[in-house]
This record gives C-alpha cells, structure tokens and sequence, in this order.
C-alpha cells in the first residue's frame, strides 16, 4: 500500500517574507509517502511583469523563496492562472529550485500534456494538470504554457497512459472561485475522465473548499481549498467574505497496484496570526453540507450571484484606479457571454 497527500492553492505572498515565516517548515501534513500541492504564484528572480496587473504582494524576494523548506512537497502542479504572471523566464526560475530541491512538477511546459510519471513503492502515478482558457493560456502566449482544460483530449490522453500505469490522478484548476458548490461542466467532465480510466480527480483553484464523492471506482474532490494562502492579502478580499473559505483539504488517498484502497480528508483551517492552516479536529456540519450539495446547480448560480459579483466588482476597481486604460480593455477582451449566462442562469 501507498498514500498520497493531496493539498490545493499554494500562494507564497509577501507578508510570509516580511514576517519571517516558512510556511513549508511550520505545516503539519499526514503521514505520506509523497505530498502534491498547486504552486500558484511565480517567484521571479528580477523579471518583468508579464501582465499590467500582477500584484507585488503576490510574490516573495528569490533570494527568500531559495531559502524555505520546499522539500515538505515531492511535486507540484503548475496548471494554474497564475503561472504565465512572469513569462516563461519566470516559471524556468522556478523550476531550476524545484530541481535543486529533487523536487518534481508538472502541467506547463511545450508538450500537449506534461504529464509527471512517478513510481512510489512500487506503484506507478501519472499526474496530470489543466487549467482552463484565459490570458495565461498558450492560445495567448504562444506554444509554451499550462496544460489546457479540453475534454476530449484529457479523456484520449488519460486512456492511452492507462495502458502504462497502475494510476492516473487528475490535478485540475478549475471551477468557480468562492463558490463551494463545483460548476455543473466539472462535475459532468470530472466523472467523464473516470470512466476514462482515471484513479482520481483533485481540484483547486476556487479558494474554498468544495464537495468530495465516490464515483463508480474513483474518488472526485472538486476543490481542496487555498492551503498555504493568506486570503486577506487576496485582490477584491473584504471582511464580509464568507468565513468558511478559511477551511482547505489535505486528501489523503491510499492505494494498491489497482485501487483506491483508502479515502481520508483532513480538513484544516486557516490560523489568522500563524499564517498558516491548522488541522482542525472536531467534524463540522460544513464539511458534509459540500458533500451532498454537488450537482445543486440552483444553488450554484445563485452563489455566483451573491458572493462572486461583488469581490469582481471590488477587483475590478482596484485594478481601474491603478491602470483604467488597461482594465478596460482587459475586461473588454476577456469578458465573455458565458460569464454573464451564469450570473442569470
């Protein structure tokens, strides 16, 4: 038997540096034998900003980043919004740390999927990473970039490794940020990639954690949480956010050479002068009102409603009063119909 721990949004903001904290260091994971987590913000070492509205706050000093204890992860997913914040220059910095610090990734790169293969104890993992279309996608940028979120070619790719490795474990970054309740396409696509031959599939980028369910022989969680996240620090964050977005998962998953041989969710919360998440022990009616809320796509929309509008709004205001020609013309190529059917869906 194997286990895997599984952890979401992995956000190194500033006020780590300014406070002299090692997140790495300080957390406490489960037992494992190989820890996985979304690396979400790109640490440049002397880059330009590769769009008008990347946040200083959003990145540590290189230097200080070299310093902290990364090896608490043995690889990271890089399929995420963030990781075109600096360019390609940006990620390869991050990336020759990685290696220094024996330290595996996956989900971006030049290949139609940069997939990791990794054998733990005999038992054989592909990783697989997706990121849904925006500005930080190749279709902008060019042919280098994060592994794209097209179903079709997921489910194709996930059937051909099938036929090279005991599991395949799907890493998406993908749903609706601050909505707890999982986008009914992610719940219709994630199911599809199981019946596709994948193990599992393990969400994150909506800063909030969302539903976990047993699907036919896989196991879907469709958003751990932000892990090691300060959310106060978050572009469009006010107080009146709802508090349970300070919960994240650590799922830890055990298997053998052809199952799931164990399913444990480790919920921790968010420790406001730490700065960092702390296990949380007692069990909390929240954690079970996300299970049996996936697929309420009524109540999903009507969360969009309420608490997605308004942090975008904000967003968007701190963004115009600091470059309004920018803004505008950002929102004016990047706003699409889709966003507005699902304020009124």
């Amino acid at each position: 038997m194997v286990r895997l721990n599984f952890v979401g949004d992995i956000g190194l903001f500033k006020e780590f540096q300014d406070k002299g904290i090692d997140p790495f260091k300080e957390i406490r994971l489960p037992a494992s034998d190989f820890n996985t987590g979304n690396f979400e913000f790109i640490i440049p070492n002397k880059r330009e900003k590769y769009f008008f509205d990347v946040l200083d706050k959003y990145t540590v000093d290189y230097e200080y980043f070299s310093s902290l204890y990364l090896a608490t992860f043995d690889a990271f997913g890089m399929a995420n919004n963030h990781i075109m914040d600096y360019g390609k220059e940006g990620i390869t910095d991050v990336t020759d740390i990685f290696k220094n610090s024996n330290i595996s990734h996956f989900g971006v790169g030049t290949d139609e999927y940069n997939v990791l293969i990794q054998e733990v104890k005999g038992i054989s993992f592909a990783f697989i990473g997706f990121v849904k279309n925006g500005r930080w996608s190749r279709k902008q940028t060019g042919d280098f970039g994060p592994d794209p979120y097209e179903i079709e070619k997921l489910i194709n790719k996930v059937k051909s490794l099938n036929e090279w490795v005991d599991h395949i474990i799907v890493f998406p970054h993908f749903g609706t940020e601050l909505v707890d309740i999982p986008d009914p396409a992610d719940v219709k696509n994630s199911r599809l990639l199981i019946d596709a031959g994948a193990s599992a599939v393990i969400g994150h980028h909506p800063h909030i954690i969302q539903g976990i369910e047993n699907y036919k022989n896989g196991i879907i969680a469709y958003s751990l949480g932000s892990f090691i996240y300060i959310p106060e620090n978050e572009a469009g964050y006010h107080s009146g956010q709802n508090s349970n977005r300070d919960f994240s998962i650590c799922l830890n998953l055990s298997f053998d050479q052809t199952k799931i041989t164990g399913v444990k969710p480790y919920y921790y919360k968010y420790n406001k002068q730490l700065k960092i998440p702390v296990e949380v022990k007692e069990n909390i009616p929240y954690f079970e009102f996300v299970n049996i809320s996936i697929g309420n796509s009524q109540e999903y929309h009507r969360k969009i409603r309420k608490i997605l509008v308004k942090r975008e709004l904000i967003s968007f205001y701190e963004r115009f009063k600091n470059a309004p020609l920018s803004t505008f013309k950002h929102y004016i190529k990047y706003l699409k119909f889709n966003h507005l059917k699902k304020l009124f869906s």
